[in-house]
């Protein structure tokens, strides 16, 4: 099985009927949690991101917005982490461990210890793309020593 490539997505894909499915699903009180599941997890992620379109085109609505507001907890972090492409996931992450009182070289760690040079320029475009900063330099203003050193290293 190829990296990346877990999920393969519904043959003869059409993002209308999904997007649909997902509106309904999030429309008036309660929500239609296995709707969602049986939607999300059975798209690839390109096919996912086309749904997301669909469903702004559509209802007007952000899909990841309206995830956040009807969904909560692991749940909700789970299926708008589906959202995303891998590197604006990788990104996001990366931002979020580094916003706020502290940061969380864990997740710093895990991303930019066990990604290819490769993945690491597209996390790094991503960044950029979506928080108009440089992640280098964000790196640099939250960490210090061996630590900053080697986190760098891994960057270029």
């Amino acid at each position: 099985e190829e990296e990346g490539k877990a999920v393969t997505g519904a043959l003869n894909f059409d993002p209308t009927p999904d997007a649909q499915t997902l509106y309904k699903a999030m429309k008036g009180l309660g929500t239609d949690e296995q709707a969602i599941i049986d939607v999300l997890t059975k798209r690839s992620n390109m096919q996912r991101q086309q749904i997301a379109k669909s469903f702004k085109a559509q209802f007007g609505k952000d899909l990841i917005e309206s995830l956040k507001s009807e969904l909560s907890g692991n749940f909700e972090r789970l299926m708008v982490a589906l959202m995303y492409s891998p590197f604006n996931y990788d990104a996001k992450e990366l931002h979020d461990a580094m916003k706020g009182v502290g940061t969380s070289e864990d997740v710093i760690i895990e991303i930019l210890a066990s990604r290819t040079k490769a993945q690491i320029k597209e996390i790094i475009k991503a960044y950029k793309e979506e928080y108009g900063s440089d992640l280098e330099e964000d790196i640099k203003s939250e960490t210090s020593g061996y630590f900053e050193q080697i986190l760098v290293c891994l960057l270029q």
